[in-house]
């Protein structure tokens, strides 16, 4: 058996998948000869799956197929006004972003797990397929059915998103946990008339709960003059509202979402401003 197994079409990878089962690493972008394979893992490139490698744009919907990996991601992705850009520069650093998959880092546990949170803010919707069946679903609902388990032999095979109206501006920022497992983000959109917050979307991801929307702290921030003072306290709300949610409130990770709400917004409307 090659150390590396190559499928052409989905129905092939998802063969391999139910038959290496969680030994099966799958990969994207590598040079095979260079590629050193875990003991008792088996490697799969998705290289050559079409389907999984898209990255389009028509009229009003854009398609990133999950073989994508996050460098690419971080190069070529179209219709989010640079915000799955900035996530995947963030999340994965340079020696790991061109193997690590789009379908990897949607795996609970995986340590890119964050790009999700910007996936929320978009709306998107997930493409799964199985060996018996295709389904579509919200991200959100994506994320809950894959904490408590996938159907057997399902894959996602692709994400889809409205593209963002050119007027919004957008952020993202990631804040990994010290001596504990697990990091918190923020993704953010707003418009910016005047230096002033305009219809504002907050996403946080904490260390206990997939990415929700924020919407107090979107309250807060609305109509509100783009300065530290609004930053501050839209960021303190956020926290407030994301704990509430976890039901364990924890001065830690209050100040780690405080920070990834501040740094978020800080970016934005540093770079609304007139140069």
């Amino acid at each position: 058996m090659p150390a590396i197994q190559t499928p052409k079409s989905v129905p092939e990878l998802l063969k391999l998948i139910a038959r290496h089962g969680k030994r099966s690493v799958l990969l994207s972008g590598i040079d095979p000869a260079s590629e050193r394979t875990p003991a008792g893992k088996v490697a799969i490139d998705l290289t050559g799956v079409a389907p999984l490698q898209e990255i389009e744009k028509k009229r009003d919907k854009v398609t990133i197929g999950t073989g994508v990996n996050l460098g690419r991601v971080a190069r070529d992705a179209v219709g989010e006004n640079g915000l799955l850009r900035q996530a995947a520069s963030i999340i994965a650093n340079p020696l790991v972003r061109n193997r690590v998959t789009l379908v990897e880092a949607l795996r609970p546990g995986s340590p890119y797990f964050d790009i999700t949170t910007p996936l929320v803010l978009l709306e998107a919707k997930v493409r799964l397929q199985s060996p018996t069946g295709r389904r579509t679903m919200p991200i959100r609902d994506f994320l809950e059915a894959t904490a408590k388990g996938l159907k057997k032999g399902e894959l996602p095979t692709a994400l889809e998103f409205s593209p963002l109206h050119p007027q919004q501006k957008v952020g993202f920022f990631r804040v990994a946990s010290v001596g504990a497992k697990g990091s918190v983000s923020a993704a953010i959109r707003m418009k910016l008339i005047r230096m002033v917050c305009l219809e504002p979307e907050i996403v946080v991801s904490s260390l206990r709960l997939i990415p929700l929307r924020a919407k107090l702290s979107e309250k807060e921030l609305a109509g509100k003059p783009a300065n530290e003072e609004s930053i501050k306290k839209a960021s303190e709300v956020a926290a407030e509202e994301i704990l509430a949610l976890a039901k364990k409130d924890n001065a830690y990770e209050r100040s780690l979402i405080e920070i990834a709400v501040a740094r978020t917004l800080r970016g934005i409307i540093e770079g609304g401003m007139p140069a």
